[in-house]
């Protein structure tokens, strides 16, 4: 679903365009409402996610996202799937660490069956042993096949080690050893426990009215349980100046690396996301694609990025080179991060950051899908909503002092935690 992005990311106030609306069944939700399409689009979230996965049991959160469109209330599975095709409604669910999450696209004029179909899904899923089991021998060939890609190992070993102990260091997507564990019961338990009222976020976009929409909210999720408040720990990215390999069979390696970052709310994240950038954010001209791959040729990309998942904050990069290069990739990283770190940035690389971070963003909010997950991570996330308007002129005003403090923080002594996966006999 396409939006003007000209009426919306150009906005002299996007902020001022959303509101906050509130069911009479107390059910709250973000809005942006526009009527350019007759389409409407739903994304919801329930905090908790694969975190609340059992020990033993990692992936019971999936297998409940992937199961909620196989059958509920009066629809078999079949029945369901075809109650949304015949109206052209898109649904689907996904799970992330810290949250359960959902999107639903439909016309206008079908929003009440497509929120009494979500509703349904939602509140009755039947969770029969014969979806089960067809779920588990999919996600089992799944995590079979990962075994032998050196980027699906690297990152698993990268967060085992990082969040050992902890909820995070378990892979969302589950664990082939686990998945046999899973049973019914524990489905039905999970699903009781994370899809609830407290847990719930909403966001909206699209032609619907406040009114309209608080209809469909109670329709969709009033009835869903009080449920109570998860509250994942606090905590940190641990084994920096570790290395942990794996051998997988493969001409070429995946390196996933990284340290602790700064959390969203801090003053200076804006300066960090700067910092970010003109290591491993950019595509094409960040530092570490110039020295890995214009000077040297040692990989086809390189990149840096943040994970905020709730509770921590993460720099993590990843690129994928030749067995032999391994060693010389990794020094380069670390040698680029301390250079960096010794001497700062340019005040052109500052400048040029600065102006792809805020027009970038501008352009990914080009459908109403994307803005409307904006604005279920900004709840998520606890951002007002005059942040849409604060976060360009912010980005703006980064001075290179801020710059430096922000890179002292983020670099701190420089050392990484670094994955490996790859080989060959």
């Amino acid at each position: 679903m396409t939006i003007h992005v000209g009426s919306v990311a150009a906005s002299p106030s996007l902020a001022s365009r959303v509101q906050a609306v509130r069911s009479p069944g107390g059910i709250e939700a973000f809005l942006l409402e526009d009527h350019a399409l007759p389409l409407v689009a739903m994304t919801f979230g329930f905090r908790g996610g694969a975190a609340l996965d059992a020990k033993g049991k990692a992936g019971t959160a999936r297998m409940v996202g992937g199961l909620l469109r196989e059958g509920a209330g009066p629809y078999d599975d079949q029945a369901l799937q075809v109650s949304l095709a015949d109206r052209a409604i898109h649904l689907a669910f996904g799970i992330e660490r810290d949250r359960l999450t959902g999107s639903l696209l439909t016309l206008a004029s079908d929003l009440d069956q497509a929120c009494h179909l979500l509703g349904t899904a939602l509140r009755e899923p039947h969770f029969t042993v014969p979806a089960l089991e067809r779920r588990r021998a999919a996600y089992a060939a799944e995590l079979r096949r990962s075994l032998d890609r050196p980027g699906a190992v690297a990152d698993t070993l990268f967060w085992e080690r990082g969040f050992r102990g902890h909820a995070y260091g378990r892979p969302p997507g589950g664990v082939l050893d686990d998945l046999a564990a899973i049973g019914r019961e524990d489905v039905s338990a999970l699903h009781a426990a994370l899809v609830t009222r407290t847990a719930l976020r909403v966001a909206v976009v699209g032609a619907v009215t406040p009114e309209a929409l608080a209809a469909a909210l109670d329709e969709t999720f009033a009835a869903l349980p009080a449920g109570a408040a998860h509250a994942l720990p606090a905590t940190a990215l641990e084994g920096v100046g570790e290395s942990v390999a794996r051998f997988v069979e493969s001409p070429q390696s995946t390196v996933v690396f990284g340290r602790p970052a700064l959390p969203m709310h801090d003053p200076d994240f804006p300066a960090a996301m700067v910092v970010n950038h003109c290591l491993g954010g950019s595509p094409f001209t960040a530092r570490l694609f110039v020295e890995l791959r214009e000077k040297r040729g040692l990989c086809y990309a390189v990149w840096t990025s943040f994970d905020l998942s709730e509770g921590v904050a993460s720099l993590v990069g990843s690129t994928s080179t030749p067995n032999e290069h391994v060693g010389q990739s990794v020094a380069l990283i670390a040698s680029e991060i301390e250079r960096i770190a010794q001497d700062g940035l340019g005040e052109d690389e500052i400048d040029a950051a600065r102006r792809y971070l805020i027009g970038s963003h501008a352009v990914r909010l080009d459908t109403a899908e994307a803005i409307a997950r904006l604005l279920l991570a900004m709840q998520f996330d606890g951002r007002p909503l005059s942040w849409l308007d604060e976060r360009g002129p912010r980005l703006a005003a980064v001075t290179r002092a801020e710059v430096a403090r922000a890179t002292a923080r983020l670099f701190g002594d420089g050392r990484l935690l670094v994955a490996s996966a790859g080989g060959s006999r």
